[in-house]
C-alpha cells in the first residue's frame, strides 16, 4: 500500500511538470509514468508496454478515473504491486473452463458433447462482455504474486484430444484470439475420434495453443479401491506422467509443464512426482474459481456440458468474490 501511495504521488508531481515533447517522463524498476500520443489508447500502451492489448484493464486499474488524450501522463507498472489481488471489496478469481469434444450439430449436443452453435454463443459472449481468454501458463505466476491479470480473467481449456476440437472449437478460438490449452493423453492419439500425432504437432505450433499432459492412459491415477503396494502404485505413477513427457519430446519437441488429472483424481505421491518432475501446474475438475491462495496442484476447474445453459455458463464465470475487507 505505501507503494502505491508513493506512487500516486510521484505521478502528480511529474503530471504538472511535463512537457508535450516528451515521451516517457520518469522510468524506474518499479514503473515508468509516459506521456500519451494523440493516437494512444489504454490498449495501444498495454500492447507497448505490457505485451498485450487486452491488458488495457490493468493499466486502467493503476489510473483510476483518467482517459487518455494526447499529452495525457500515465503510470505503467512494471512491478505487481497487489501480489495478493486482494481488494477493500473483495478479492480476484480466475475460473477454468473445461470442455471436452464438440459436434457440428445442435442435435449431438449433450453430456460432454457441446455443439457448435453453442460454443461459438458461449465464446462471443466472452468476447463481447469483455472477458480476457489467458493462457493456462499464466496461472502459476498469478498464484505466486508475480503476474497481475485484468480482474475479468479466464482460461480454457480441453482434455482426452478429440479431433472435434481441431474441426469445430479451434476455428471460433481463433477467431477470437482466444488461447486454449489441449490436454491429450497418447494411448488416446491416433484412435478414430481422436486428433492424430501431425494434427497435434500443428496445434502446438500455434502460439494460441499449448499441448500439455493429461497422462498417458487416462487411467485414475488414485490407489485402487481394492488395495494396491506402494511401489506398485510409485511404478504406476511414473509410467503414467514420465513415459508421457517421453512420448510428447518425441513428438513434439518438448515434455509437459502442464497436468489434468484423469477424472480429477489425485493423491500426495502424485503431486510429489510433479513437483519432481518440475510441472508448474495441476488441474482437477472440482467447480470454482482460483484465487491466488490456491494450491497449484490442485487447481480448480469447471466443466461446461452440451446442456449448459448460457445462464448458468454466465455463473461459472467467477471472477471475483465480494466481500467487505475494510
Amino acid at each position: 500500500m505505501k507503494s502505491l501511495v508513493a506512487l500516486s504521488i510521484t505521478f502528480l508531481l511529474l503530471s504538472g511538470c511535463a512537457t508535450h515533447q516528451q515521451s516517457v517522463i520518469e522510468k524506474n524498476e518499479q514503473f515508468m509514468v509516459v506521456q500519451a500520443g494523440p493516437e494512444d489508447t489504454y490498449s495501444s500502451l498495454a500492447e507497448t508496454y505490457l505485451g498485450k492489448a487486452n491488458y488495457a484493464e490493468v493499466l486502467q486499474r493503476y489510473n483510476p478515473g483518467i482517459q487518455v488524450n494526447a499529452g495525457t501522463n500515465l503510470v505503467i507498472p512494471f512491478a505487481n504491486f497487489n501480489p495478493s489481488a486482494v481488494f477493500s471489496d473483495g478479492y480476484q478469481r480466475v475460473p477454468i473452463l473445461c470442455y471436452h469434444q464438440f459436434h457440428m450439430s445442435d442435435k449431438k449436443s449433450g453430456g460432454m458433447v457441446v455443439s457448435k452453435n453453442e460454443f461459438e454463443r458461449q465464446m462471443a459472449f466472452l468476447h463481447n462482455e469483455g472477458y480476457n481468454v489467458v493462457p493456462l501458463s499464466d496461472i502459476r505466476p498469478f498464484l505466486e504474486g508475480k503476474k497481475t491479470l485484468p480482474k475479468k480473467s479466464v482460461v480454457i481449456t480441453i482434455d482426452d484430444g478429440y479431433e472435434s476440437y481441431y474441426d469445430v472449437a479451434y476455428p471460433i478460438l481463433k477467431k477470437y484470439g482466444f488461447h486454449s490449452t489441449m490436454f491429450v493423453y497418447p494411448a488416446f492419439i491416433n484412435a478414430g475420434v481422436s486428433l492424430n500425432w501431425d494434427q497435434v504437432k500443428i496445434l502446438d505450433q500455434d502460439p494460441l495453443v499449448d499441448i500439455q499432459s493429461h497422462s498417458k492412459t487416462h487411467e485414475s491415477l488414485a490407489l485402487r479401491p481394492g488395495g494396491e503396494y506402494e511401489q506398485d502404485y510409485l511404478a504406476r505413477l511414473e509410467t503414467e506422467v514420465v513415459d508421457t513427457d517421453k512420448i510428447l519430446k518425441r513428438r513434439i519437441g518438448r515434455r509437459a509443464s502442464l497436468f489434468a488429472y484423469p477424472y480429477g483424481n489425485s493423491s500426495k505421491q502424485l503431486i510429489d512426482l510433479l513437483e519432481q518432475r518440475d510441472y508448474d501446474l495441476a488441474v482437477t475438475v472440482k467447480k470454482g474459481g482460483n484465487a491466488t491462495f490456491a494450491y497449484p496442484y490442485l487447481v480448480r476447474r469447471t466443466m461446461v456440458y452440451g446442456k449448459t445453459s448460457m445462464k448458468t455458463f454466465e455463473k461459472h464465470l467467477d471472477v471475483f468474490k465480494s466481500m467487505d475487507l475494510r
